[in-house]
């Protein structure tokens, strides 16, 4: 089963795009203003394309983003746009949209699923973000956190206590912790 990593990548950013845009034309213009007093063009003209590279890769993800949001239903777009963008908590987009808390988590998961499915409707798959965007290590750190947080939160601790009469047999056992890591819910996408 697909964890949809790289497609929750591009939404967990989605709020940064156009101040990470900002920033780079800030620094480039300084490097632009710098180049004259610096004799060492090669460092300033391979610090520039990494610079367009970065705005390149968060223009184009923001896009690929805001096409996939507007094929979402109008109420579960906005639950989206709320949480990635805005950073609004589950308990205050249900105090706008006034739809019960319990609704949202239901439509949450599901429009997780359905934005990931429009961006490989698209030509954005697994595969197609993690080619595109996996070489920027913007785009790479923050695959590599969530994918922490994914693995963490597959592990499940089952604390057993340590010793349990068998009623049948009249038997003592003792039993020791249990840790599932291959546990994966059903709906992989991490909050």
């Amino acid at each position: 089963m697909e964890n949809f990593l790289w497609q929750k990548t591009l939404l967990d950013m989605y709020h940064t795009f156009d101040r990470i845009v900002i920033i780079l034309d800030n620094k480039f213009n300084r490097l632009v203003s710098n180049s004259l007093h610096n004799n060492n063009t090669t460092f300033l003209y391979d610090e520039m394309l990494t610079f367009m590279a970065r705005k390149n890769n968060c223009l184009t993800a923001k896009s690929i983003v805001c096409n996939a949001l507007d094929k979402l239903s109008a109420t579960n777009q906005n639950i989206l746009k709320f949480y990635y963008k805005d950073k609004m908590s589950f308990k205050d987009i249900a105090k706008k949209e006034q739809i019960n808390i319990r609704q949202i988590f239901r439509n949450f998961d599901k429009e997780l699923s359905k934005f990931a499915y429009y961006l490989s409707q698209d030509g954005y798959d697994t595969t197609v973000i993690e080619k595109e965007f996996g070489s920027d290590n913007l785009f790479a750190n923050t695959y590599q956190r969530l994918e922490k947080k994914a693995n963490d939160k597959a592990k499940t601790t089952i604390q057993l206590t340590e010793v349990y009469v068998d009623n049948k047999n009249k038997n003592y056992q003792s039993t020791s912790n249990f840790v599932n890591e291959n546990f994966v819910a059903v709906n992989s996408f991490i909050r």
